[in-house]
């Protein structure tokens, strides 16, 4: 069933291409702008990570660079979440894209966003409580986890469902836990593919350019293409569609 839904989720990615990578190029920005900005964070994997230890350091122009940095880019991801997933539903029910954008801008956008918000302050408050009790390696990616399980198909509820974002969140919840084998398999994909391309760049690139050129694709191919196999996985939950 894993391999029927990541050919389904191949398909739909293949047929719409152009149009979703359009729509990731919000995320690529979004990606990007912490690094941009010069946050302190770092770049690996294809994405930015807080560097929790230089936050004592920060001065409050710092701290408010920072913050604006992380509103925009939390809204440029969520935009191109959102539009990518309104693709697929285009996709599936027919509706019109164009309309479905438009709505989503200011409709489940907006939402997204907030859930999003709501999950990164929790999980910048993990960071820092496990930070300070030295902890933050073994503790942190646990309690991290708990914080992605509602958010991880929260969105696409938003979208496809059309739910409300605590709806969505805990529609994500009941999925997470019943399609479980289904995200170990999303996971095993993310990871491989990560691995293969960063390797490959830093076989092929200079070691400061590959992190950059890792980040591109990411944005651009690979999280597109996760975002629409999620969304699949979230489909396989109507029969019909699956």
């Amino acid at each position: 069933m894993a391999v029927g839904i990541t050919r389904h989720a191949l398909d739909a990615y293949l047929k719409n291409a152009r149009m979703i990578s359009f729509f990731a190029i919000p995320g690529l920005f979004a990606l990007a702008l912490p690094i941009l900005m010069q946050t302190p964070v770092f770049n690996a994997f294809g994405a930015s990570f807080l560097r929790t230890g230089s936050i004592p350091d920060l001065t409050n122009m710092d701290i408010g660079i920072m913050i604006f940095t992380l509103l925009i880019s939390l809204y440029l991801l969520s935009l191109a979440i959102v539009n990518i997933n309104i693709v697929i539903k285009s996709q599936r029910t027919g509706t019109n894209i164009r309309s479905e954008v438009l709505k989503g801008i200011t409709g489940y956008t907006l939402n997204v966003f907030w859930l999003f918000l709501v999950g990164e302050l929790l999980l910048l408050i993990i960071q820092l409580v496990t930070f300070e009790f030295g902890v933050q390696h073994w503790l942190a990616p646990l309690l991290s986890l708990l914080v992605t399980i509602p958010l991880f198909f929260a969105p696409t509820a938003l979208v496809i469902d059309e739910l409300r974002p605590f709806r969505a969140a805990e529609k994500s919840i009941r999925i997470f836990i019943s399609k479980f084998p289904y995200i170990i398999w999303w996971f095993a994909i993310a990871f491989v593919s990560l691995v293969i391309v960063h390797s490959l760049f830093l076989f092929i690139l200079p070691h400061g350019i590959a992190p950059i050129a890792t980040m591109v694709i990411n944005a651009l191919v690979l999280m597109p293409f996760l975002i629409v196999l999620q969304t699949q996985v979230y489909l396989s939950k109507y029969t019909i569609l699956a």
